[in-house]
C-alpha cells in the first residue's frame, strides 16, 4: 500500500527534513515506486507537485526536501500502485473546489467494489484509482457543507470514513487550507511538536536537525503519518475508525463511533 505525510501548522513551517527522510520509502526503505505527489497550502494559495519516478530517486524530490517550502498544511504521498495504472493522472494529492475552498486529499488503502459509491456528476474522477472515486463521492457529501464548523465536517467525514472502510482499508488525510482532517482504518500515527523545540533523527535518511534553530517559541505544528518519521517520544497511534481534526497546528476535534454512541 501506499504512505502517507501530513502537516498543519499555526504558522508557516518548513517540512523539508521530514520530506528528506519520507522519500526514502519511496523505493529504498519501501515498495512505493509508482509516484508520488506532494501539496503545499501557503499564504499565497495551494501548489502541488507530481512525478512517475519513485521519490528517492527523483530530481523533483530532492529539489522540494531542499528547498525547504515553508506551508501551513501539507500533504505529501507516495504511491503503491493496485487499483488504477501507473500513470500521472494516478498519482496524488487529488484536489477539488467546493465551497470557494480548494480541497486536497491523499489516500492509503485499497477499497473493493468501489465502483459502486454512486457519484453525482459534480465531481468526477479523472484517473482511474479507487482513492480518487472515493474523493469524489467524499466531495459530494461534504459539498453543502459549512467548512468553518469543522467539528461537524470532522463527524461528517467520520461516517463516511465508516462506511468506506467496510469496503476494505481507508487511510485518508483531506484539508481545505486551514484544517487537516484525518481518518484511520488500520494504521495512522500524530505529533506535536512545540517550544522547547530539541534535536529530532529521522528513522528513514538518519539525518538531524535542531528544531530549535528552525522554529520561534510560538510555532506549534502537529506531522501526520502512516508510520512514525523520527526517533522522538510523543508519538501516538489513531485507533481504528477514529477521525480527527488539526486546527493551527494542534488537534482540536476526535470523532469515533464509540464517542458518538456515548
Amino acid at each position: 500500500m501506499c504512505e502517507l505525510l501530513g502537516m498543519n501548522a499555526n504558522q508557516p513551517v518548513s517540512t523539508g527534513f521530514s520530506w528528506r527522510g519520507f522519500r526514502h520509502r519511496g523505493g529504498a526503505n519501501g515498495p512505493h515506486r509508482d509516484g508520488f505527489g506532494v501539496g503545499f497550502y501557503r499564504r499565497d494559495g495551494y501548489h502541488d507537485f507530481h512525478d512517475l519516478r519513485p521519490a528517492v530517486e527523483s530530481p523533483l524530490a530532492t529539489l522540494l526536501g531542499d528547498d525547504e517550502i515553508p506551508a501551513l498544511n501539507m500533504l505529501g504521498h507516495l504511491r503503491q500502485a493496485n487499483e488504477g495504472s501507473v500513470d500521472i493522472r494516478n498519482t496524488y494529492p487529488f484536489t477539488r473546489e467546493a465551497g470557494g475552498q480548494r480541497w486536497s486529499y491523499i489516500m492509503q488503502g485499497q477499497l473493493h467494489g468501489f465502483e459502486a459509491l454512486k457519484l453525482s456528476g459534480r465531481f468526477t474522477p479523472m484517473g482511474t484509482t479507487d482513492g480518487e472515486h472515493a474523493f469524489c463521492w467524499l466531495m459530494d457529501q461534504l459539498a453543502d457543507a459549512d467548512s468553518e464548523d469543522f467539528m461537524a465536517v470532522c463527524e461528517q467525514l467520520r461516517q463516511c470514513g465508516d462506511q468506506l472502510a467496510q469496503m476494505g482499508v481507508f487511510n485518508m488525510m483531506l484539508s481545505d487550507g486551514r484544517v487537516l482532517y484525518t481518518y484511520c482504518s488500520k494504521k495512522m500515527c500524530w505529533l506535536t511538536r512545540r517550544a522547547p523545540f530539541a534535536t529530532v533523527t529521522s528513522l528513514d535518511s538518519g539525518e538531524h536537525v535542531d528544531l530549535a534553530s528552525r522554529c520561534d517559541s510560538t510555532t506549534v505544528y502537529t506531522l501526520l503519518a502512516t508510520t512514525p518519521l523520527t526517533s522522538e517520544s510523543g508519538w501516538q497511534d489513531m485507533h481504528p475508525g477514529e477521525a480527527m481534526a488539526f486546527c493551527d497546528g494542534e488537534r482540536c476535534h476526535v470523532s469515533s463511533l464509540q464517542a458518538a454512541l456515548a
